[in-house]
């Protein structure tokens, strides 16, 4: 059996030529593997290479045919390399030629990292349609807001039909009730028209009901194939390397045939042996860039509550951490209890690369993504933002304290001012926080009607007064952090952080060449004096997030001298330029 090749995707069902198919498929156990198309009883019959893989080229499978493998004469099962599960996981799979799109963004550039402003959003609750030409068709929203990114939750298919249950079993294929993989491209062709990249979740940590091992294709037809409790799972070398080589295959396949521009892998460290499989992930992405002239980031999403207290020696480090490109998890709103928290938690975030602070591994040094050429060794491009995102590890929200206007606009620019890329959820920027957590249909409701209410975000409340503020507010952020290169430029070492404990208060201040940014924010509910640092400068304000403008009690002054002393207003923050 060829080992992976970045040209093209080896396993599952793919075709060279218009004429033929090839077919591969893992099933080391088995002494017979055929393949029946479209409910034939005459199967076709695959021949082993003696390494566990199973092939077959024929010319009696074609796209849009369903098809499943039979093993020693048994049950049928899916592909596990399926991209389309049209009747659902138990259903047989669909052949899919991904070549036969026609790709419209040939001038499309991925622009870096650090200029990044991501919108994470959720194909089935986005809109009321749930579906990826739904998103198409709110692609100009984003653009008015600011957005140049957006992340695309998971969309491999899951079990219930209302995406309440999804556990990741099908890594290579796309929810059918979306539009399929054909849509998917669509939306992504639209979106690099639009000049937005895309970045694709993906949920590695739940590779099937086998954990992180890999069986064969029977592991994918059933969730009650897992070992007995407390009963140990052999897994042989062999299975190590097929599921590194089928994750391998599936990062690769989205890039290439998705033409995704990042990937964010969901807590990658519980994966066995993490550093060899991220190791050579990247290692094939770069030979996959170096082919196609598209650069590509891989993100590790590594999830921190932001308002826990997280000190030396609290948490081990993420062995995979080193020379990533990390997603950081906040839980700013929900968990806005304690105001000096999150102002000394912030301090450390802005003040330094990570919020741990043990060691990292060096094995991975080189491996992934750094802000650019000239960035300092040190340097990681974490990704920060405010929303409330709801995991099995989160804390629970302080579900007794209600959230201000204030805190609001407060929240959103200390993420948007922060020296690392920030990130909005769908429907934040109009005052939505909890955009993951919809209202869903209960059991009688459902049971009432043949199609239930379908949970997806009020877009009605953006035409809402304060809302439509808050969302004008966003776009007033994103259009600074882009006109300011002391934003988005990511060096750490051109930033500095002044914090005030006692009253609740810090100065954040960013430079880039000659561009002076200086942000002064106030966590108290309490007005608050601030003195800037003697530096020299004539400072011009940019934004005020407690101007009346944005319905807040008073503004601050439009200019500011070197060592000026301001009297900040509660919950807010205010941002200013150093003239030239």
């Amino acid at each position: 059996m060829n080992q992976t090749t970045v040209s093209r995707r080896s396993i599952g069902v793919t075709f060279p030529t218009e004429q033929e198919a090839n077919v591969v498929v893992w099933a080391p156990r088995a002494n017979q593997v055929v393949i029946s198309v479209n409910g034939d009883a005459h199967s076709l019959p695959l021949a082993s290479d003696d390494t566990g893989y199973w092939t077959v080229t024929t010319d009696q499978l074609k796209p849009g045919d369903l098809y499943s493998f039979v093993i020693d004469g048994e049950k049928e099962y899916a592909d596990p390399a399926s991209l389309a599960q049209p009747q659902g996981v138990y259903g047989p799979s669909q052949a899919f030629d991904t070549r036969t799109f026609y790709w419209e963004e040939s001038c499309w550039v991925n622009p870096p990292l650090d200029e990044y402003i991501l919108y994470e959003l959720d194909t089935y609750t986005f809109t009321p349609e749930g579906t990826f030409k739904a998103v198409v068709k709110k692609l100009g929203y984003l653009k008015t807001l600011g957005i140049n990114a957006i992340v695309i939750r998971p969309v491999t298919p899951f079990p219930d039909s209302r995406n309440w249950s999804s556990d990741g079993v099908f890594l290579y294929a796309v929810q059918a009730s979306y539009g399929g993989p054909a849509q998917l491209q669509q939306l992504i062709n639209a979106c690099h028209v639009k000049g937005i990249a895309v970045v694709m979740d993906l949920a590695y940590n739940h590779l099937g009901s086998q954990g992180d091992t890999f069986s064969d294709c029977r592991t994918y037809s059933s969730r009650k194939l897992s070992p007995r409790p407390g009963k140990p799972t052999y897994v042989s070398e062999a299975q190590r390397e097929a599921g590194r080589r089928y994750l391998v295959e599936n990062a690769l396949m989205w890039f290439r045939d998705f033409h995704v521009d990042a990937l964010r892998l969901h807590a990658a460290h519980t994966l066995s042996n993490p550093e060899q499989l991220l190791k050579e992930i990247r290692q094939k992405t770069n030979e996959l860039s170096t082919t196609t002239n598209r650069h590509h980031y891989l993100l590790i999403e590594n999830g921190v509550n932001l308002t826990s207290p997280v000190e030396q020696g609290d948490e081990q480090a993420s062995p995979l951490a080193d020379g990533l490109d990390q997603m950081r998890q906040g839980e700013s709103y929900t968990t806005y209890c304690a105001e000096h928290e999150l102002s000394r938690h912030l301090t450390k975030t802005y003040r330094e690369d990570y919020l741990y602070d043990e060691p990292f591994s060096t094995v991975l040094q080189e491996s992934f993504d750094r802000h650019s050429d000239t960035e300092p060794a040190s340097g990681k491009s974490f990704v920060l933002f405010s929303q409330p995102y709801k995991s099995p590890s989160a804390a629970p929200p302080c579900s007794d304290q209600t959230i201000s206007f204030e805190q609001l606009k407060l929240m959103a620019g200390s993420i948007m001012v922060s020296p690392y890329v920030p990130t909005l959820f769908m429907g934040e920027e109009w005052g939505v926080t909890n955009p993951f957590e919809l209202d869903q249909p209960t059991q009688t409701e459902s049971k009432r009607s043949d199609t239930p209410a379908h949970p997806a975000l009020p877009w009605e409340m953006l035409d809402q007064v304060p809302n439509k503020t808050l969302f004008e507010y966003y776009q007033a952020l994103t259009s600074l952090r882009r006109q300011q290169s002391a934003l988005h430029h990511l060096n750490p070492k051109e930033v500095a952080v002044i914090q005030h404990k006692e009253q609740q208060t810090m100065l954040l201040h960013r430079w880039h060449a000659k561009n002076d940014i200086v942000c002064l924010m106030n966590f108290s509910a309490d007005p608050q004096a601030i003195t800037l640092p003697a530096l020299d400068r004539e400072w011009q304000k940019l934004l005020d997030s407690a101007d009346p403008r944005w319905s807040g009690p008073a503004a601050s002054p439009d200019s500011l001298s070197n060592a000026d002393t301001l009297t900040l207003q509660p919950e807010s923050i205010v941002v200013y330029k150093a003239r030239q």
